[in-house]
């Protein structure tokens, strides 16, 4: 057993299956689009992307009563694929790049790492917003919802 000093991770044939209504994530996907490296243990990342799955299928179940699978519900292909599927990735993907990077951005307490904290925060927020939006472009819905007082 090595030490790896980049955090480089082993690839894994780890696929994720909730519903059959909703497509399946593999770990590997999730941690090269939002750049997970190996200081996230496989564990840890398919635990995040699990919770991320319950969540968004929560907020999605109102759309199984308009289909049988979420790709149904696509309104255009991209690179043959469903949009639909890209966004519920989007929506997944998001949602674990926040919770990884809020639960990992605290190991450095010096004066670099509490601003490195600071500007996590923001992405953090970012990642939690394009979560949300691509849930609502999901329930075809507008990304903002104003109503008066």
């Amino acid at each position: 057993m090595g030490f790896v000093a980049n955090g480089n991770h082993t690839p894994s044939e780890i696929v994720i299956e909730s519903d059959s209504f909703y497509p399946s994530i593999a770990l590997d996907h999730i941690r090269q689009i939002v750049r997970i490296d190996g200081a996230v243990t496989n564990d840890r990342l398919k635990q995040a992307i699990i919770e991320e799955i319950i969540d968004i299928n929560r907020l999605l179940k109102s759309l199984k009563d308009k289909a049988t699978q979420l790709s149904d519900l696509a309104t255009t292909q991209i690179n043959e694929q469903p949009d639909t599927d890209y966004l519920y990735l989007s929506a997944v993907a998001n949602g674990v790049a926040a919770k990884i990077n809020e639960n990992y951005r605290n190991y450095d307490s010096s004066n670099a790492g509490g601003k490195k904290a600071e500007d996590a925060e923001l992405t953090v927020d970012d990642y939690r917003r394009n979560k949300q939006w691509a849930i609502l472009q999901l329930l075809g819905e507008n990304h903002t919802v104003v109503e008066l007082i």
